[in-house]
């Protein structure tokens, strides 16, 4: 799906997408983040294409709702703004992926490509490091505010996954041996793992083994 307030833009990216209509279907377009969840709401989109500045719901406050309530939607942002600082917050939000406006036809079609099938493409306007970086903390935030862990405990995870030993925890992040062996009784019983190696199969899994504090 589409959402771009210009139509001029919105019609220029579905007229080149169909020029490819073996490999995508454009399934709706909207001029605005409202009417792009009213179309969502009727029928999920594998991608979509979003507009960062639109009335009445921009971009940004678009993608939260997405993350929220549409989290298998992947997101490519369209802006013709671009630093550091708002690829950051877009990753964080949970943007899987953008595109300059000036684009060319083959950029947009790899980048659609490579976030269906990898989850995640930033086009090399972003170091690989830095994407993993924000996309593991995106899912160490999202583990936190559902209260699935608390920060803590995913300290002790971190550490776990590090090979530390609970004494050599206990020093790093300042705290008792007894509390850190309560942290991690927590996290068996939370990440329903019977060992060592189920925590650190968890860990892998939700992106917190990717970052390493303390190191």
């Amino acid at each position: 799906m589409l959402a771009d307030d210009h139509n001029l833009a919105r019609q220029g990216f579905r007229a080149y997408l169909e020029t490819n209509e073996d490999e995508f279907l454009v399934m709706g377009e909207a001029s605005n983040g409202v009417e792009l969840l009213t179309l969502i709401a009727e029928e999920e989109p594998d991608v979509v294409l979003l507009d960062l500045e639109m009335p009445h719901m921009n971009g940004i406050e678009t993608l939260g709702v997405l993350s929220r309530d549409y989290p298998q939607v992947k997101v490519i942002i369209l802006s013709s703004h671009y630093n550091e600082f708002l690829m950051a917050e877009l990753m964080i939000a949970g943007a899987s992926g953008y595109l300059p406006k000036n684009c060319f036809g083959d950029e947009l079609f790899e980048t659609i490509r490579r976030v269906h099938e990898e989850g995640y493409f930033f086009n090399g306007s972003v170091s690989r490091q830095v994407v993993s970086t924000l996309i593991s903390e995106r899912k160490i935030q999202y583990l936190i505010s559902e209260n699935i862990l608390s920060k803590r405990e995913i300290e002790v995870l971190q550490q776990v996954c590090n090979e530390k030993q609970a004494k050599e925890i206990a020093s790093i992040l300042n705290i008792s041996e007894s509390t850190v062996e309560y942290h991690k009784r927590n996290l068996y019983h939370k990440t329903q793992s019977e060992s060592i190696v189920g925590l650190v199969k968890y860990a892998i899994r939700t992106g917190i083994a990717s970052t390493e504090p303390g190191n």
